[in-house]
């Protein structure tokens, strides 16, 4: 067994269940594996002796040490069992020992950096007969042979080091601190930017040729205007049933079927108008935001509202396929009365305006229904932004604003930017 390893989840995982009397955790927080298998540790009966010690702060989830739901599971079982979870601020080093074996590893923040591979040590196990061959495995001892040694022999050349110095001097670093500054900010808001897409089927919109719409115009003008007609404008009081949505929420009876009643496009923008206003803040100038607290409620009231929008696509695009032939009439009704007036000598006649309506129409591209949301952190330069500041008071209340960002005691924070 290698001294020196690539240390994940699964490795710490399966250590746990393999102990059989004594386990001991230290680590800044928990996975949803590592956890799982400490709840299931304590549960059972086999092991004697267990103690865990975590950070398990605010800091930790953020860094990606901690999954915040594991950890609220995992300590309500060690309560439910009469057992303490241990907590010691700060702590950035993996610590398992189990029964004899003693395993040592650097736990990966996850908000910086992905998981190692097996060729990219982390840790180290440590047994009896692991201190008996350390030097060896160090390359401590001259007699070891090359394949015995764990940590590479490979020399750092004058040339690499040279090529590492080469760069940084190419594209200098940015200050430590700044760049710390910036990772462990967090703000309660983020930036919002949503685009509802297929619910204008009413205001769809067909170019027709200009010489058989605006054939009445002189003909120096005509190649200047552009005709469009919205085919489907005088359906716009069209209902179509569909699921209700009550406060975000898709609404249902008593015995747990929907609630339909018959909905126009205007009551389709209305429920998106509704969940958007009682969510989302505009910002006047910067955009619009939205509380973390609230994006999960967002979400699934978004999931019920793209339900109920594909359901009333789906019903509307039905109801006007059944006029199709009166739409066409009406249009090439039109344009037969402006042609009249028309001192074209050449008129197609009614048959090919119609094949041109037709064609239009079938032209007529169909976006399929979809509610696309996109999430913006908002920068640490933000909080120094006076405007933004401004805007921001004006758009919240004040005990919203309280600690409105943190910045995280991973890095210096410098006063003057916590100062609102």
């Amino acid at each position: 067994m290698p001294v020196f390893r690539s240390v994940q989840d699964n490795d710490v995982v399966e250590r746990i269940r393999a102990a059989k009397t004594r386990v001991v955790y230290v680590a800044p927080g928990v996975s949803k594996d590592v956890a799982q298998a400490l709840q299931t540790c304590i549960e059972g009966k086999g092991v004697s002796q267990i103690a865990i010690v975590l950070d398990g702060d605010e800091e930790s989830c953020r860094l990606g040490y901690c999954d915040a739901a594991s950890l609220e599971k995992l300590s309500a079982v060690a309560i439910n069992r009469g057992m303490q979870i241990r907590r010691h601020a700060g702590i950035r080093l993996g610590l398992l020992l189990s029964d004899q074996e003693v395993m040592i590893w650097a736990p990966t923040p996850l908000m910086f950096e992905a998981p190692r591979d097996s060729k990219e040590p982390n840790g180290l196990i440590l047994t009896p007969e692991t201190f008996e061959v350390l030097p060896n495995v160090l390359g401590m001892n001259p007699e070891t042979p090359t394949n015995e040694v764990e940590i590479s022999t490979a020399a750092l050349t004058s040339d690499e080091v040279k090529l590492v110095v080469d760069a940084i001097k190419a594209v200098p670093l940015v200050s430590f601190d700044l760049t710390r500054l910036s990772r462990v900010f967090s703000a309660k808001f983020q930036f919002i930017e949503t685009v509802l897409r297929g619910a204008e089927l009413t205001k769809r919109e067909m170019r027709l040729d200009s010489l058989i719409v605006n054939s009445d115009a002189p003909d120096e003008l005509r190649p200047l205007l552009h005709t469009t007609v919205q085919p489907f404008n005088t359906d716009a009081n069209k209902t179509v049933e569909v699921p209700v949505i009550v406060s975000g929420e898709q609404a249902f009876r008593k015995n747990g079927d929907p609630i339909l009643k018959p909905t126009t496009q205007a009551d389709i923008h209305g429920y998106w108008e509704d969940l958007t206003q009682r969510y989302i803040v505009n910002l006047p100038g910067f955009g619009k935001l939205i509380r973390h607290t609230d994006k999960a409620k967002f979400e699934a009231g978004k999931a019920a509202f793209e339900l109920v929008l594909t359901q009333w696509v789906k019903g509307f695009r039905k109801l006007v396929e059944g006029d199709h032939e009166v739409r066409v009439t009406r249009i090439v009704d039109l344009i037969e009365r402006r042609m009249k007036q028309s001192s074209a000598k050449v008129k197609p006649d009614r048959a090919k305006i119609q094949a041109l309506v037709l064609n239009g129409l079938d032209g007529l591209r169909m976006i399929e229904p979809s509610v696309k949301v996109v999430y913006k952190n908002i920068t640490v330069e933000s909080t120094r932004d006076k405007e933004f500041l401004d805007a921001l008071r004006k758009a919240l209340p004040e005990d919203e604003l309280k600690g409105w960002f943190q910045i995280f005691d991973a890095a210096p924070a410098v006063q003057e930017i916590l100062e609102m």
